[in-house]
């Protein structure tokens, strides 16, 4: 009695749901992906051997300019818009719903509370010609620009974190240039130092430790 043998086929795969699987959470990050904005000063800092990661989210950063200018930039939009809120009203900057919304999703600034207005309806390429820098009065600190978008922002981001809308208050970290002059980082530091914010983070490029290196070989 003969064998029965099966016909032999080239086995095929649907890729449709794939395809389609693929197709879908492309649309979904490009959809839910949120730019970064742009840097309104480049700072090109020094290097040292510290290890220690900042945090990727939480942080209020201040930035020294290689001519001394002095910018910030916070996480957290929903602090942001407390933020500018709280000195709206109190600097009568005179600003709408609408500026108030696009200084939360804006990036680093340095300019004096009296132009704000018009740095956050500038284009990016036209806010660097009125960046000033944030004025700094290490004379009197209660004159102090600096002084007080930092203090201001740690009780924002405190009421934030007692609304559970945050998990942490922020981490202060300071970036100057490596070409900045001393003087001007001392006056941040200073600033810092006379509001009682004595814990903070500089930030450097890392380079390799020699200690390490040496005991490799």
């Amino acid at each position: 009695m003969p064998k029965h043998k099966p016909k032999r086929g080239n086995p095929t795969i649907d890729m449709t749901a794939m395809c389609d699987v693929s197709f879908l959470l492309l649309t979904f990050f490009m959809l839910t992906a949120k730019m970064k904005p742009a840097e309104t000063v480049v700072i090109d800092t020094p290097s040292s051997i510290s290890e220690t990661k900042l945090p990727d989210v939480g942080t209020f950063t201040i930035m020294v300019a290689p001519d001394g200018r002095t910018f910030v930039d916070m996480a957290g939009q929903h602090t942001r818009k407390l933020l500018i809120d709280n000195l709206n009203e109190r600097h009568r900057m005179g600003l709408t719903e609408e500026e108030k919304l696009k200084f939360s999703i804006s990036g680093s600034f340095g300019v004096p509370f009296n132009r704000l207005k018009q740095w956050i309806n500038l284009d990016n390429a036209s806010r660097d010609k009125i960046s000033t820098g944030i004025p700094i009065d290490t004379l009197d600190v209660n004159k102090s620009e600096l002084a007080e978008w930092i203090h201001n922002a740690r009780l924002a981001q405190f009421q934030m974190k007692q609304e559970g809308k945050v998990k942490d208050e922020y981490v202060m970290v300071l970036k100057a240039d490596k070409e900045t002059p001393y003087p001007a980082v001392q006056k941040v530091i200073n600033t810092l130092v006379d509001i009682n914010v004595n814990k903070f983070n500089l930030i450097t490029n890392m380079e390799a430790d020699p200690n390490k290196m040496e005991a490799k070989k």
